[in-house]
């Protein structure tokens, strides 16, 4: 590859041959004028290494004998700028990218090595972490803008006053990008169309913003290295780098940049042939993909992905509507190595995805089945037997998962820790109790909806899992304060905790957890209608109040007034609080709680009062609900 450099008639070679110090012209019998010459050498090292520097040399050798010599050297860290020189001077200017300046008296431009004899060795690191960086540089910008941009960029241009010394008519020299005398207004003119036609070259040169000097830097790097850059990138970026270059194009997509792929953020409305462009192109390189909400993917596209894909470790499909038993029988059947797969949503899944996967995929540690109706006991056994490292377990809206699935689950699978069963209306305390029995590192228990439970429950839950954070019960109206104070005793850990409509809890509720649990981060008392402003005076003295709380939900709470809002000022670190339907929580209360915390959240409703009743006089010529609108 070589480039002109405009009027000054250099010729950069990249690449050249590091051995040669100078280059002259071919025409060496004018005496009058001797054109100079220059080259850009690229020291490549040894093969599995990652270190590169570069030099650059340019000479002017005059032809006319006798004449006296000087040789200058200018150390330059990043890229080169074109030099011009006049015809009747003797200065070689050599110009080094590794940043070592060298001086010579001799008529030929020499490089000068480090007295260890080892040249390029001081600033080797250096320069080889500006190129690596300059590269990220050019990957993040053609990752965000679609265009990539120089890796090294060109140096400013320094104008520095010649030295009395060479204050002469036949010693003058002109060189654009380090010393440059004075000129007049011709020469200036001369110099910017030089400027101009340069940068029209760099451009002509240019594509998709990168020049070919930078592409051959950036193919200097071992490619293990260029892929581990990409491999940091997302499916958008990588198509966009993927349309920079064709050698960015060939990195862009190999399968090793396709580890892990998110199609939703990506595009929604994928289709079957693009799963399986990328199953085919990806193989055993991919091990994690997303498909949520694409819901043209069917049976085939899955049964493709599973062919090629055998390491996939984690696989969304939630939301997929068209995916059946065939496509988990595919999994099964290939991806043995498989930890997580979601099937949210998916409506045609039955018992036998669950028997499936339970007989090819024994590491399987998550599974979401939830919405899945046609999913009973049976499959929830079957699966509880062959993947008893299973660790989450979600089957929300699973009306038919009964007491003898959750006996399974904490039979085979003690090791459960997430386990969330909303809406699961036929579970009882027995099989709660068991659970919490079997599996003590259960961290967090979503029961929201399953109304048959009580305190027993949370007696079970407060003696034998410690580790619980999270528990959500909401309409769970069968609870009392007597479950919650075992909780609070006993349950240190608890951050999250989601207590709607259990409409039989009061202030000693509150006045339990304040103590006992110094974590708690998130509260939701909506339709607690028992709560007053004492429950949240205990709440806000006690250890988690100050520095840890930061949201807290009181909506339909009638009993709650402006005190509330005041005892909640020396929460420092509250975020959001829910006011829906609290008729006595004035707008005035609202204001200072804000003064004192500018950065919260209120969320709150205030419905219209009812007019009074009109006792006297005519009857009213609209009604009620008319005045108030």
């Amino acid at each position: 590859m070589f480039a002109s450099t405009g009027e000054t008639g250099v010729v950069v070679d990249v690449g050249g041959d590091s051995s040669s110090g100078s280059r002259s012209n071919g025409g060496s019998g004018n005496n009058s004028s001797g054109g100079p010459g220059g080259s850009i050498e690229l020291l490549c090292p040894p093969s599995g290494s990652s270190s590169i520097s570069g030099s650059a040399s340019f000479s002017s050798n005059s032809g006319a004998s006798g004449s006296s010599s000087q040789t200058h050297s200018t150390a330059v860290s990043g890229a080169t700028d074109h030099s011009s020189s006049s015809n009747n001077n003797n200065h070689s200017p050599s110009l080094q990218l590794n940043g070592n300046a060298s001086a010579s008296s001799n008529n030929t431009t020499t490089r000068q090595s480090p007295p260890n004899g080892n040249s390029h060795t001081n600033n080797n690191n250096n320069h080889n972490t500006n190129i690596i960086s300059g590269f990220c540089s050019t990957i993040w910008r053609s990752a965000t803008f679609g265009s990539a941009t120089p890796v090294i960029n060109p140096l400013p241009t320094v104008h520095n006053t010649k030295p009395k010394s060479m204050e002469s008519s036949s010693d003058s020299c002109s060189l654009s990008s380090s010393i440059a005398p004075e000129v007049g207004p011709a020469d200036q003119q001369r110099t910017a169309d030089t400027s101009t036609q340069d940068q029209q070259e760099d451009q002509s040169q240019t594509f998709l913003g990168a020049t070919e000097l930078d592409d051959e830097l950036i193919k200097q790097l071992p490619k293990e290295v260029l892929l581990r850059v990409f491999s940091y990138l997302d499916v958008v970026s990588l198509c966009r780098c993927a349309q920079v270059c064709k050698y960015w194009n060939v990195l862009a997509l190999d399968g090793s940049s396709w580890q892990k792929i998110n199609l939703f953020d990506f595009q929604r409305d994928i289709e079957g042939p693009v799963i399986e462009n990328i199953s085919q192109r990806c193989r055993g390189f991919l091990k994690s993909l997303s498909l949520r909400g694409c819901q043209s993917v069917g049976d085939q596209s899955v049964r493709t992905l599973a062919n090629h894909c055998h390491n996939i470790e984690h696989l969304d499909l939630s939301e997929c509507k068209k995916i059946t038993d065939i496509s988990t029988q595919s999994i099964s059947r290939y991806c043995s190595k498989l930890t997580a797969i979601n099937l949210d949503s998916c409506s045609n899944i039955t018992d036998n995805s669950l028997k499936y996967l339970s007989d090819g995929c024994p590491n399987l540690m998550e599974i979401n089945v939830s919405w899945c109706h046609l999913i009973s006991e049976n499959g929830v056994e079957a699966l509880a037997r062959g993947c008893v490292k299973l660790r989450k377990f979600s089957s929300k809206g699973c009306k038919q998962i009964n007491d003898n699935a959750i006996m399974c689950l904490a039979k085979y699978c003690p090791d459960l820790m997430v386990l969330n069963l909303h809406s699961c209306e036929t579970i009882s305390d027995s099989s709660i109790r068991q659970l919490a029995a079997n599996c003590h590192k259960l961290q967090k228990l979503c029961v929201s909806k399953c109304a048959d439970l009580t305190d027993l429950t949370l007696l079970s839950l407060s003696q034998h899992n410690h580790l619980l954070n999270t528990l959500e019960v909401s309409g769970c109206r069968n609870f009392t304060d007597i479950g919650f104070q075992a909780l609070g005793r006993n349950c240190k850990y608890l951050e999250r905790m989601d207590l709607e409509e259990c409409s039989q809890i009061t202030d000693l509720t509150l006045a339990h957890l304040a103590t006992g649990c110094p974590s708690l981060e998130k509260l939701t008392l909506s339709h607690c209608e028992l709560i007053t402003d004492d429950g949240i005076r205990h709440l806000t003295t006690g250890s988690c109040a100050a520095e840890i709380l930061s949201v807290l939900e009181l909506d339909n709470c009638p009993l709650i007034t402006d005190r509330t809002l005041e005892h909640l000022v020396s929460c420092h670190n509250l975020q959001r609080i829910e006011l829906f339907d609290c008729q006595l929580i004035t707008r005035t209360a609202i204001r200072k709680l804000k003064n004192h915390l500018p950065n919260i959240k209120v969320h709150a409703y205030f419905a219209p009062g009812t007019p009074p009743a009109v006792t006297s006089g005519h009857r009213p010529r609209y009604c009620r609900c008319c005045e108030i609108l």
